[in-house]
C-alpha cells in the first residue's frame, strides 16, 4: 500500500454483515464514530484491509467497514 494512501484521514461511514445484508449492531459500530482515522490507525485497532475490502472481527463474526476519505 502507498505511503500515502496510509497517512489520509479516512472516517467510517457504516459497519454492516460480512453478507452486507444487516447494518452492525450499535456496540459494533460506535467503535468508529466519531473520528478519523488513518489506515495504519484502523489497522492497529485490529481492521484488516485488504484492497477494496476492510473488515473488523469482533465476538466471532466479520463486519464489513465502509471508508470515506476526509477532503
Amino acid at each position: 500500500m502507498m505511503l500515502g494512501a496510509m497517512l489520509g484521514a479516512y472516517r467510517v461511514v457504516e459497519v454492516r454483515s460480512a453478507d452486507g445484508a444487516a447494518l452492525a449492531p450499535p456496540e459494533v459500530s460506535e467503535r468508529f464514530e466519531g473520528r478519523l482515522y488513518t489506515l495504519h490507525e484502523l489497522e492497529q485497532r485490529g481492521v484488516r484491509i485488504a484492497g477494496a475490502h476492510v473488515w473488523y472481527l469482533t465476538s466471532g463474526q466479520d463486519w464489513q467497514l465502509k471508508l470515506e476519505p476526509v477532503v
